[in-house]
């Protein structure tokens, strides 16, 4: 039998066969796909540190802030658009540049009740231009350095950045990449050694 997963204190993971588990009052509860026989794993589980920091903070920013448009980079699964999706968003992209990832991501996205639809394809974060309120990026340290700007265009104004797939060591430059490219740090969060980093417009916070 497969595993319920608490990814967020809030968001809950379950096997799209079993009865969906109770849970508290607005909390939300999202089936997944059993991994299929002989394909390479998606990540986005729920299983990773780094997937249940991003879906903590995530799902804390939308019904704190209530993003109108979320941009998920690096979707695997798709997890985190379906939990912005449930949260309210009214525009959610999701990107992969694994044409596995993005058919896992889809199926994922058809397992719920939900009207709208997620986008998913392998567009680069600014492909929209600055119409994001709250982008995500769960990748690897290098093409994180190396999106830094375009990840920067695709945020509007006032938007926040989540990052995470890195360490405590790979931190501080990644930190000082994204300062140059106009934007400050609110906050570092980690869970075993795994890091994310919240981020905003120096000229636009508040």
């Amino acid at each position: 039998m497969r595993p319920v997963r608490d990814i967020a204190p809030r968001v809950t993971l379950y096997p799209c066969e079993s009865v969906p588990p109770p849970v508290q009052a607005g909390a939300i509860a999202l089936p997944y796909l059993p991994p299929v026989l002989g394909s390479p794993t998606i990540f986005g589980d729920g299983s990773h540190p780094t997937t249940r920091l991003c879906a903590t903070a995530l799902d804390l920013l939308c019904r704190q802030r209530q993003p109108a448009a979320v941009l998920d980079v690096g979707t695997g699964t798709g997890v985190l658009a379906r939990i912005a999706r449930a949260r309210g968003a009214r525009c959610i992209a999701a990107t992969d540049i694994d044409p596995v990832a993005q058919s896992s991501a889809r199926a994922h996205a058809a397992l719920d009740p939900h009207p709208l639809e997620i986008h998913v394809g392998c567009e680069a974060p600014d492909h929209w231009g600055a119409r994001f309120d709250l982008v995500v990026a769960n990748i690897l340290e290098m093409p994180l350095h190396e999106l830094a700007p375009a990840l920067c265009r695709a945020l509007a104004p006032g938007g926040v950045l989540l990052l995470s797939g890195f360490t405590r060591l790979q931190t501080p430059a990644l930190n000082v990449a994204y300062e140059h490219a106009g934007l400050r740090s609110e906050g570092c969060f980690t869970l075993a050694e795994w890091v994310l980093l919240r981020l905003v417009q120096q000229d636009l916070a508040v």
